[in-house]
Formats: C-alpha cells, sequence, structure tokens
C-alpha cells in the first residue's frame, strides 16, 4: 500500500530549501555590490579630478594664445637676439595676465591625489627603480620651484616617458610635464614658464 504524502507539506518544503539557499546566494550578492560601490565611487571621483585638471590647463592654453596673439610676429628670418626678445616679452606678457597665480592652481590638492595614485600604480618594483633613475639622473638642482617664474635655460629638460605619458592627463600641445626631483612640474613650452608644480609626485 502507497504511502501518502500531502503535496502541499512537500510543496512548501522544497520551496523552503530553494528559499534557504537562495538567500546566502542573495546575501553574498549583495555584499559584493555593497563592497563595489566605494570602487566605483573612488574610480569616478579620480576621473571627474583628472577631467577638472584638464579644463584648467586648457583655459591656461587658450589665455596664453590669446597673449600671443597681441604680441608682434616674428619674421622667418628673424635673427637668434630677436628670437629671445619675442620670449621675454611673451614671458612678462603671461606673467602679467597671471599676477594672481599660485601654487596649487591647476594642481588642486585632488588632481594632485590622482597623478600620484595614477604613478603609484603604474609603477612599481623595477619600472619604478627604472623611473627613479631616468628622473634623478639630469641635473636640475637650482630649478625653482615658483609658480610664473622661467624654467631655467642652462638647466636640462627630462622627456617624459611615453608610457608614464599615457597614463596621465592629457595636455594641450602648449604646455609640457616636467619631473625636478620628485616634484611634478607644468611648463610652458613656447615661454618656459613653469605654470604650476606639485611635490612628491615621485614616490
Amino acid at each position: 500500500m502507497k504511502q501518502y504524502r500531502p503535496r502541499g507539506i512537500l510543496g512548501a518544503g522544497l520551496a523552503a530549501a530553494l528559499f534557504l539557499g537562495a538567500a546566502p546566494a542573495a546575501a553574498v550578492g549583495a555584499r559584493q555590490k555593497q563592497a563595489a560601490r566605494p570602487a566605483r565611487a573612488a574610480a569616478k571621483s579620480s576621473q571627474s579630478a583628472a577631467s577638472a585638471f584638464e579644463a584648467r590647463v586648457k583655459a591656461y592654453a587658450e589665455m596664453r594664445e590669446a597673449v600671443e596673439g597681441k604680441l608682434p610676429k616674428l619674421s622667418k628670418d628673424a635673427t637668434a637676439e630677436q628670437i629671445q626678445a619675442h620670449k621675454e616679452t611673451f614671458q612678462q606678457a603671461v606673467r602679467a595676465a597671471r599676477g594672481a597665480a599660485k601654487h596649487g592652481d591647476l594642481f588642486t590638492p585632488d588632481a594632485a591625489a590622482h597623478i600620484r595614485a595614477t604613478i603609484r600604480s603604474e609603477f612599481r618594483g623595477a619600472r619604478l627603480r627604472e623611473l627613479r633613475e631616468t628622473v634623478m639622473g639630469p641635473e636640475t638642482a637650482g630649478v625653482p620651484l615658483r609658480v610664473n617664474y622661467p624654467y631655467p635655460e642652462s638647466k636640462e629638460l627630462l622627456e617624459m616617458p611615453p608610457t608614464l605619458l599615457l597614463k596621465l592627463p592629457q595636455l594641450p600641445k602648449q604646455v609640457r610635464y616636467r619631473f625636478v626631483g620628485r616634484s611634478l612640474l607644468l611648463v610652458d613650452r613656447e615661454n618656459g614658464l613653469i605654470i604650476d608644480y606639485m611635490t612628491d609626485a615621485l614616490p
């Protein structure tokens, strides 16, 4: 004789088992989502800092283009003395236009933190040692860490490693990054002015 099992009880037991099995999985999924939120928020904040930095540098580039546009044009046959005089006039005009400029105007704390984190994440171990050797090698002692001052023509200009340039916020053609020791500078390509700088860029 077959034993009778109420279908309702069996169905309830099966549902309970399925629920108990699904609950831990759902809890794990919820915890994973919660753990991922800070990382996503940090990445978004970092990208926002980079974008804002690029916008500030672009604003500088537009300003200096407007200043240069008001200067007398150099002829194709300009002498070395005329070229130097034009450069110095350009420097003075930009310095006057940025009379209130100060350290940290472009390298704001969030932008500096983003750049430091980028360098630390991309350069570790042997790559970091190689970068340090490259950066510390050129003779840059005596370069002033001062906004609106010219980078001394007698001091070596270190070319940035291409792998690092690809990771850093992008710059307009008028501006370039330059390392001086562990500090990172923004320098105008043509007039040589130090636009801004940040310390402890290199770990």
